[in-house]
């Protein structure tokens, strides 16, 4: 394995053991991997952060482009989902 798969798989497994954080992970209530893992990009304390898309939207009361961003934030042991607005272009 090179160092780039190294780094992959090294990220996956670290992305695995945050995921299953959440005790509803650990009893079987939420699913045992992250079923939006493939666009995970970040990951914090108790957040998950997935690639940015963009879309329409409206924005300062006018049409626009708009980006969202899937967050998953732990919640009473949970992996609670949102869809948030991304102020990064």
């Amino acid at each position: 394995m090179d160092g780039n798969g190294a780094r992959e798989l090294s990220r996956r497994l670290e992305a695995q053991e945050h995921w299953r954080q959440a005790a509803a992970v650990r009893s079987g209530e939420q699913p045992g991997s992250d079923p939006d893992g493939q666009d995970l990009e970040e990951l914090g304390d108790g957040i998950r952060i997935y690639r940015r898309e963009t879309g329409a939207g409206i924005l300062n009361g006018g049409d626009s482009r708009v980006a969202h961003r899937l967050c998953k934030r732990l919640v009473d042991g949970r992996w609670e989902t949102s869809l948030e607005v991304d102020p990064t272009p």
